[in-house]
């Protein structure tokens, strides 16, 4: 019997009423879709033949009870859709308990941003579903200045400054665990715009491990391979919201589990704490603790790996390729379209194309796309036009998704990435001494050296069923 990923799975607020909260935590089972008279529970004890019947006598409806892949997830989502208490505190004010619903409801759905919205006449919270917006709330104007009123005073940001922008960290007790977000205000024609960004935990088994990123084998196999590499540049390319991040601390997991090497990371903000990993917040507001100030007193500290958050300057990029050059790995982003853009982006900083040639190790351009829920999606037949784009020479089947109650009705369910990878190999070193162009890089590399791009990398992964073509187009070019 296939097991139920409860984590990933979308509950109505209607669902939650058929069984109460004490009743939940004692049978430890979680309504999570209805059709008609029949119910299904993900439970803990699929073989418990007496909470099956015990579920039907109080829904009054048939069960079909499915077993969850980690029972610990199941405790943790019940906690959450059925809290014990307010999380607050008996003294706290309206807003107060409006805040911790917020934030508990963007912990149930997996947002990973929530926007607190004036309007004109009335407010809204939306949040970021799996890389999209969505309405979750509607408030009063009144009640969304209150909002971000508690908001700025649990950021200790200036409540009396509305005028201009503001960022800080709001860390909040929900239920017992300290989640923290990242806070940004902005000033709107009708009041402030809050941003929340919820941040991962202080806990390192959380990050995510190279192998759960959505890597093919052949970029699975290059990407760690130039990991274990002594010195030299990797770099991490892509829009805002691409997952670089995500990679970049993956790569971190991976080396700091080999145990053998000193990992320092410079961010701006340190997105989470981690442990065995020596971590600098950069002031980029001020002159105290700049990117270019701290990388030359890391290398005073023998580091074996250096994470730069970001290469966005010329002279950050003329330190990381010192850096690169004098016996360290530097990992770190660019903001560029694709893998050999981010050739021309570092020759664009300055950095003379010798020292480019023999520092970088690997460019790296990725897009988040995402997954089909796997409870509803169908198969259906590609269209003509879709072969032709995608390159296939025959009609196949690809996934369709359908929209059910575990994955809210939009038929998706998590992310992953595609990837495109270009190595600097001694082809590649060749072309760039020759003085050659993107352009010219981009047809030797995809053309002669047949390396996959993005398209390829997304057609792959729908004849997998691991996303669709609407995912896929989406995030890349003809």
């Amino acid at each position: 019997m296939e097991r139920i990923d409860i984590k990933r799975v979308f509950i109505e607020p209607e669902l939650l009423k058929l069984i109460s909260g004490a009743q939940a935590y004692r049978m430890e089972a979680l309504p999570v879709s209805r059709k008609g008279d029949l119910v299904t529970f993900a439970v803990a004890d699929i073989e418990d033949l007496s909470l099956i019947d015990e579920l039907e006598d109080i829904c009054d409806m048939e069960v079909y009870a499915l077993p969850v892949t980690d029972v610990d997830d199941l405790k943790d989502s019940i906690r959450r859709y059925y809290p014990k208490s307010s999380g607050g505190g008996d003294g706290e004010d309206n807003s107060g308990r409006l805040l911790h619903e917020i934030i508990n409801m963007s912990l149930q759905m997996r947002a990973s941003d929530i926007h607190i919205d004036p309007k004109e006449f009335d407010g809204k919270v939306c949040m970021r579903i799996d890389g999209k917006m969505r309405e979750v709330k509607k408030v009063t104007k009144e009640t969304a200045a209150e909002l971000v009123s508690v908001i700025k005073v649990e950021s200790f940001l200036n409540i009396a400054e509305k005028r201009i922008p503001q960022d800080g960290v709001l860390k909040i007790d929900i239920y017992g665990e300290t989640i923290s977000l990242r806070v940004a205000t902005i000033p709107t024609i009708y009041g402030e715009h809050v941003t929340m960004r919820l941040m991962n935990n202080a806990n390192a088994a959380d990050l995510a491990e190279l192998e759960s990123l959505g890597f093919s084998d052949g970029n699975f196999k290059l990407f760690k391979d130039n990991l274990m590499l002594p010195n030299g540049i990797i770099i991490i390319s892509g829009p805002t919201g691409s997952g670089k991040t995500t990679t970049l601390y993956a790569a971190l997991r991976f080396l700091r589990e080999m145990g053998e090497k000193h990992l320092v990371s410079l961010e701006d903000p340190v997105e989470m704490p981690v442990e065995d990993v020596t971590q600098v917040k950069i002031d980029s507001d001020g002159e105290r603790v700049t990117f270019n100030a701290a990388l030359r007193s890391v290398l005073r500290h023998d580091p074996d790996v250096i994470l730069l958050g970001e290469i966005r300057d010329s002279e950050t990029a003329d330190i990381a390729v010192k850096a690169a050059m004098t016996g360290h790995l530097v990992l770190s982003t660019v903001h560029t379209n694709t893998a050999i853009g981010v050739f021309s982006r570092l020759l664009n900083l300055g950095v003379p194309r010798f020292l480019l040639i023999s520092t970088l190790r690997l460019a790296v351009a990725q897009r988040l796309v995402r997954r089909p829920c796997k409870y509803c999606m169908d198969w259906r037949d590609s269209t003509e036009e879709e072969n032709q784009f995608f390159g296939w020479e025959s009609t196949v089947k690809v996934p369709e998704p359908k929209g059910c109650s575990l994955c809210g009705d939009t038929g998706y369910s998590g992310r992953l990435a595609i990837y495109e990878m270009v190595e600097a190999d001694s082809n590649m070193r060749s072309k760039l001494e020759s003085g050659a162009g993107e352009e010219e890089l981009s047809s030797f590399i995809h053309g002669e050296k047949a390396v996959p791009d993005m398209k390829v990398d997304g057609s792959f992964k729908i004849l997998s069923g691991q996303t669709t073509i609407k995912e896929v187009r989406s995030v890349v070019s003809v």
